[in-house]
């Protein structure tokens, strides 16, 4: 279940927090998992005008759901896709001499410039124009009358980590190389950096807009306190769909690697790694049934898990949380993070096509 108005609340808070500044909702990998086109819609709804995605069929896929407003590709763009790019109106990033030489070209002959932003990379070392560029991309633009810079952006390292000094680092170098740009004769338009973690705690990242992604579904950077109430989003739920009384001494599951040390009741979940429940949390995390813990045992296969209902007690059809709230007890994606030796983002962005989205609110 995702519940878009929480991600609406999540929303309102985080822009009231950069307040004037511009916020590019951030709803790659299809909304971290929650559903691209219902959360951008609900988040249109609630004024959001300025969204980002990872790849130009994300964006294609969001204008075909009929959301309006600007459309950032951040992480890849290619100057072949020209034609959807602008049928689209989807606005690219240039974070390579030679893919930006490529756009120069393509759009040479274009009527009305494309919109564009630059990436510029200030210490996250895997995409970005170099400082030393700079000088080299300011010719290509200036003769590019294809091409029109509407934002200037870098992508921060370590804002996760409150007491590193990297973030202001980079946000000085991104200010210093917008700069440069300006007094080359290119506009950087709108300079951008802040992702989740520097907009809770680092204004000095904030800039002229911010670009919000994990924390708008309600889950925090890190799993240390942060100075805002964010309001969880999804919750995974399934249903028990049999119950097994098996004697001390039963293996369990592939390679019998868990064997029953009690007369054990086990329940029976359809869910598996192919859903995203992952096979790492064999024996490290637990679900809720009846309102209670019940621990996974045996090894998550792709379609089954099993876990232990011995102390909760469980019946065919009892309702299943695995990420979420059941009474006063709740499991959250850093909980299941921790357990599968990852991060959050890759809890929610590794839920399988086949978990059926459902929604509240609109």
């Amino acid at each position: 279940m995702v519940a878009l108005d929480a991600i609406a609340a999540n929303y309102r808070l985080l822009r009231e927090r950069v307040a004037p500044r511009a916020v590019y909702a951030v709803v790659k990998a299809d909304a971290y998992g929650h559903g691209a086109p219902a959360v951008a819609r609900r988040l249109s709804a609630e004024g959001a005008d300025r969204f980002a995605v990872a790849q130009a069929d994300e964006g294609v896929s969001l204008r075909r759901a009929g959301v309006a407003g600007e459309i950032l590709v951040l992480s890849h763009a290619d100057a072949r896709d020209l034609p959807r790019l602008r049928g689209y109106a989807l606005t690219p990033a240039l974070y390579d001499l030679g893919q930006a030489a490529a756009f120069a070209r393509a759009t040479a002959t274009l009527a009305d410039a494309l919109p564009v932003h630059l990436e510029l990379d200030t210490g996250m070392g895997r995409a970005g124009l170099r400082p030393e560029q700079l000088d080299e991309a300011a010719s290509l633009l200036r003769a590019a009358r294809g091409l029109a810079v509407v934002g200037t952006f870098a992508n921060l390292s370590s804002a996760d980590d409150r007491a590193s000094p990297a973030t202001e680092r980079q946000a000085a170098l991104l200010r210093e190389g917008a700069a440069r740009l300006k007094a080359a004769g290119i506009l950087p338009g709108l300079v951008h950096a802040a992702n989740s973690a520097a907009i809770l705690a680092s204004p000095g990242a904030w800039l002229d807009a911010v670009r919000p992604g994990l924390a708008l579904y309600g889950v925090a950077p890190s799993a240390d306190p942060w100075p805002a109430a964010l309001t969880p989003a999804l919750s995974v739920e399934t249903e028990v769909v049999s119950v097994r009384q098996v004697p001390a001494g039963t293996p369990l599951g592939y390679g019998g690697r868990f064997v029953t040390t009690r007369a054990t009741t086990i329940a029976v979940l359809p869910i598996g790694y192919a859903d995203g429940f992952r096979r790492s949390l064999s024996g490290k995390a637990s679900v809720l049934l009846r309102g209670r813990r019940a621990p996974v045992v045996g090894t998550v296969s792709m379609d089954v898990t099993l876990v232990d209902a011995t102390e909760t007690g469980a019946g065919r059809g009892d309702p299943v949380v695995c990420l979420g709230a059941q009474g006063s007890e709740s499991i959250g994606a850093w909980e299941l993070a921790r357990a599968a030796d990852t991060i959050p983002y890759e809890i929610l962005c590794g839920l399988g096509a086949r978990v059926r989205r459902e929604y509240a609110g609109s």
